[in-house]
């Protein structure tokens, strides 16, 4: 009863002129940095999470709860277990206006059917609803036209994917969304494969804090000093690291003095020391577009190796700012050439990771992802006509402090894409 109370009290409470905002339930480390971007432009927003996951902190989220710690009375475990999510969701109903989810980021979840009611409730209270995937909320391979693809998945989680049964609960999540959503936000290597509709489209949604990244060209090397490439799977055949050993090692048998810096499951302070002392990122080979490890190889200055998948490229330039993104395309079975050819022109380098910087401060960084989800708030919240297209073109206008050599990085990329 006093959470009904609360709640009724939440649903006819005077409507905020400004909007505040919460990112949830799904604990997304991607959540961080949205709600540090709107914070960056003037939005109160904050996290509010259930659980979270060993690679990041519980303090890199405002609230989590659902988690039982060592130690604690009997009482203290039973109420988290059983009403610490209802009591949340209570206090988010009274206190927050928008609410972003991920395609799973129920709070309600753990509640059996009572998911299917919290976004109808949310609307019914004059809520307004965003949502935007992270990725295996929204895949079922089995929709996926590329066999490589599906091929990767199934063998990274052969205990869920290619299973029938299992994509049956992401069709009906992403339909249940697609119904009751406000404003759907999509874009990477898999999104428009699996969603139906899509509000706003970008190459990537993700965004980064790149006062955490400083810049670190070089080390500087000439040809035939040792030439380092950064990799950091958290999964082996999505992002294609059997093909870059094997690359590697015959650039190796070849007389190349190259080495391969291998990071897995590694914490982010460990990642940012490699990268100062490497020469190249390889991101990934199978999944079509860049993620996060792309972003802080680029936000470092360095080149970055990655696959764009064609049909990718041709809709983000078309529709977004893809055509400015200057990762060195290379699919799987270039990923030999495009190393040899990074080793013998050491000069280029430079180029291409100033370009790099200068992408992901336009577009990625804290505040110019801010300034575009601050629009589609204003959209959803106030019906404000916001142009996303034309927001981008804007950004793309400013001069950002990194852009340097811009027109010899662009030719670079074109001979190694040729």
């Amino acid at each position: 009863m006093p959470i009904l109370w609360v709640t009724t009290k939440a649903g006819i409470q005077k409507r905020r002129v400004i909007p505040r905002v919460v990112f949830g339930a799904t604990p997304i480390i991607t959540s961080k940095y949205h709600s540090l971007a709107l914070q960056r432009v003037a939005v109160d927003s904050k996290t509010v999470v259930r659980g979270y996951q060993l690679a990041f902190s519980r303090d890199d989220f405002n609230i989590v709860f659902g988690i039982v710690e060592p130690g604690w009375p009997r009482w203290r475990r039973w109420y988290t277990l059983l009403l610490d999510v209802y009591v949340q969701l209570a206090k988010l109903l009274w206190q927050r206006d928008v609410f972003f989810y991920y395609f799973d980021g129920f709070y309600l979840r753990n509640g059996g059917w009572l998911w299917q009611l919290e976004l109808p409730a949310l609307k019914l209270l004059g809520k307004r609803v965003v949502v935007m995937p992270y990725g295996q909320d929204i895949i079922t391979v089995s929709k996926s036209p590329d066999l490589l693809f599906k091929q990767a998945f199934v063998r990274d989680y052969p205990e869920f994917y290619g299973k029938p049964q299992n994509e049956r609960p992401v069709y009906r999540q992403v339909g249940h969304f697609g119904r009751w959503a406000d404003s759907i936000i999509a874009g990477s290597a898999v999104d428009p494969y699996f969603l139906g509709h899509i509000d706003y489209l970008m190459p990537s949604s993700l965004c980064i804090d790149e006062r955490l990244w400083p810049l670190v060209y070089g080390p500087s090397r000439s040809v035939g000093e040792a030439f380092r490439v950064l990799h950091a799977p958290n999964h082996r055949h999505i992002k294609g690291t059997p093909s870059l050993i094997n690359a590697v090692q015959r650039l190796r048998d070849e007389g190349l003095n190259i080495e391969l810096v291998l990071l897995e499951r590694v914490p982010n302070t460990e990642i940012r020391r490699a990268m100062a002392d490497c020469h190249v990122v390889a991101e990934q080979f199978i999944m079509g577009w860049h993620g996060v490890f792309g972003l802080e190889g680029m936000v470092s200055g360095k080149p970055v190796l990655c696959y764009l998948r064609p049909e990718m490229k041709r809709l983000y330039t078309l529709y977004s700012f893809g055509s400015d993104c200057p990762i060195v395309n290379t699919p799987i079975e270039k990923i030999a050439d495009n190393l040899r050819w990074l080793y013998h022109h050491p000069e280029i380098c430079e180029g291409l990771g100033r370009k790099g910087r200068a992408y992901v401060e336009r577009y990625h960084s804290l505040e110019g992802m801010g300034g575009f989800l601050k629009g589609v708030i204003s959209q959803v919240w106030a019906g404000q006509p916001f142009d996303a297209e034309e927001y981008w073109r804007g950004r793309r206008a400013m001069a950002v402090p990194a852009e340097g050599a811009r027109q010899p990085a662009e030719q670079q990329i074109t001979a190694i894409d040729d």
